[in-house]
């Protein structure tokens, strides 16, 4: 549905967002003048992109309760790659 530089474009801005390193709409802007998209498109791809992480995290971590339920949240949060990139479908 989203061309490949639209969905970079999101990654990147989810990523940042994810990190809490901006408030997120300035950077939704910058980004989208940069890559010269519509600023409402980009928004619903990294939320979108958004909403696929946080499913998949809590996958995981679902998973790494039930097959070790002796780790504490604190060694779960230093979960490594939540999913594969072929598992994500938008």
């Amino acid at each position: 549905m989203y061309p490949p530089s639209m969905i970079a474009t999101g990654s990147v801005g989810a990523a940042i967002c994810g990190l809490q390193l901006d408030d997120g709409d300035s950077l939704t802007d910058l980004l989208a003048k940069i890559t010269n998209t519509d600023v409402d498109c980009l928004k619903a791809c990294q939320e979108q992109i958004e909403a696929v992480l946080v499913n998949s995290l809590q996958q995981v971590r679902q998973q790494q309760q039930q097959s070790n339920p002796s780790k504490t949240v604190d060694e779960l949060d230093q979960a490594s790659t939540p999913t594969d990139v072929r598992d994500i479908n938008l």
